[in-house]
């Protein structure tokens, strides 16, 4: 009887087991670049509301007159008849009826220069919890020369 050079059970059984463990490693790696890209999404998302919010509020000091409530805890922005408004709440910030999902930690605000808990302003700070890449930002108001001069003038009268 001539004999067939093949492989013998044991040998295919033994690929078998290694080929399916092999298999499930690369599955399970697989699983955990997805979760990281999950989160690397989310984490991309939050930023960018976070530089949506950063945009809209420097775009609306500079061309309105703002001025922060705090019993009602929002700040308006006002010229003529035009008038945005931003809700603050713990969870979400409404922007007339956008709404942006963060939740500020901490929220300052100035004038000219000082802190003011209420009243007209001309910058803010935004601070957020410290699992966003960006914790924060600083928004002001750009005032030129004759903003400076006009100010003068009145109060000289």
């Amino acid at each position: 009887m001539k004999k067939i050079k093949a492989f013998t059970l044991g040998e295919l059984l033994v690929v078998l087991v290694v080929s399916s463990i092999a298999i499930t490693i690369s599955f399970l790696a697989l699983e955990n670049v997805q979760k990281q890209l999950k989160s690397i999404q989310g984490i991309f998302e939050t930023q960018q509301q976070i530089n949506h919010l950063e945009r809209s509020i420097t775009t609306d000091l500079n061309l309105f007159i703002g001025v922060y409530n705090a019993t009602k805890n929002n700040i308006v922005f006002k010229d003529g008849n035009k008038v945005i408004l931003y809700q603050i709440s713990k969870d979400y910030i409404l922007r007339n009826r956008d709404t942006i999902a963060l939740s500020p930690k901490k929220l300052t605000f100035y004038l000219n220069g000082k802190q003011v808990a209420d009243g007209a302003i001309d910058a803010l700070e935004f601070s957020f919890s410290k699992t966003y890449a960006q914790v924060g930002f600083f928004s002001y108001k750009i005032k030129d020369a004759a903003h400076y001069m006009n100010k003068n003038s009145t109060n000289g009268l």
